[in-house]
C-alpha cells in the first residue's frame, strides 16, 4: 500500500518505545491495517487522540520499507460518551474484537466499514439496551462476511420451516423437529429476527426492542458468532429473558 489518505476506526493501541503507539486499524479499501504513530505520547503531539480505540477518522499512512506510519489524522468521530458507560463500553471492546478477526490486510470491506459506523452510532448516542444493539450487529456483520445462517429450511431434510425449530451452529442454520438433532431449540420468533433482522434497516433496530424473543435470539447467535469468529475472551453477558 503506497502513501495514502483513508477513512479508518482505531481499533487497537499498544504503546511502543518511549513515545510511539502500534496501531490496528480497520479501513473499508485496505481491510485492517498495522501502523504506528511516532512520537503520538508526547504532551502536544496532535495524534494523541487519534489513537484511542473506537476513532473514526480521516488517516494520512505512509509506507516506508513495509512499515506503515500514521502521518496525520483528521478525527471525524471519537464516541467519547461510549466510553462513559462501562456496560456500552465493553460491548464495543467485544465490537472490535469482531472486526479485528474477521478484517483482513487489503481486503475491502466498505459494507462492514458502513455497517459500524451506523451501529456504533446507536450504542453510543441511542437508547436502545446495549445487548440488543450487540445483537443486531453481530448479524448484520456475519451477514456481510457471508455467514448469516440459513434459517428458512431445515439442514437435514430440507423442509421448508414456519414454526419452532433446532439451531444448530456447527452446520449454521436450522433443523427441524422430525430430524434427529441435539441443537437447542428455537422459537419461531426468534428464528425470525434471526432470519430477518440482518436484512433490515440498521435504523430500524428499534421495532426489536418490543419483540418478546429477542433475548432468546441473541443468547443462540452468540456462540455462533464467537465460533465462527474464534473469539473467546471478555464476552458481554447475555441478557435473561423477562
Amino acid at each position: 500500500m503506497p502513501a495514502v489518505e483513508t477513512p479508518a476506526i482505531v481499533l487497537r493501541r499498544a504503546d511502543y518505545k518511549d513515545y510511539d503507539r502500534m496501531v490496528t486499524l480497520f479501513t473499508p479499501d485496505h481491510g485492517r491495517v498495522d501502523a504506528i504513530a511516532r512520537g503520538c505520547r508526547r504532551p502536544k503531539s496532535q495524534l494523541n487522540n487519534c489513537t484511542e480505540p473506537f476513532t473514526y477518522g480521516l488517516f494520512s499512512l505512509y509506507v516506508n520499507k513495509e512499515r506503515t506510519s500514521i502521518d496525520q489524522c483528521m478525527i471525524r468521530e471519537s464516541y467519547y460518551d461510549l466510553r462513559m458507560d462501562y456496560e456500552r463500553l465493553t460491548h464495543g471492546a467485544y465490537w472490535l474484537r469482531l472486526l479485528e478477526s474477521a478484517a483482513m490486510p487489503e481486503v475491502p470491506m466498505q459494507d462492514v466499514f458502513l455497517i459500524t459506523l451506523r451501529a456504533l452510532a446507536h450504542l453510543t448516542y441511542s437508547a436502545l439496551p446495549a445487548p440488543l444493539v450487540t445483537m443486531a450487529f453481530e448479524m448484520h456483520l456475519m451477514a456481510r462476511l457471508g455467514f448469516a445462517p440459513r434459517m428458512d429450511t431445515c439442514l437435514i431434510c430440507g423442509r421448508r420451516i414456519d414454526s419452532d425449530a433446532r439451531f444448530d451452529r456447527d452446520m449454521g442454520g436450522t433443523v427441524c423437529l422430525d430430524c434427529l438433532s441435539d441443537a437447542p431449540h428455537v422459537s419461531n420468533g426468534a428464528r425470525r429476527i434471526m432470519m430477518k433482522l440482518p436484512r433490515t434497516d440498521f435504523d430500524k433496530v428499534d421495532l426489536v426492542e418490543g419483540h418478546p424473543n429477542w433475548r432468546e435470539a441473541a443468547r443462540l447467535f452468540r456462540p455462533y458468532v464467537t465460533d465462527r469468529l474464534r473469539v473467546d475472551r471478555n464476552v458481554p453477558e447475555l441478557p435473561e429473558d423477562p
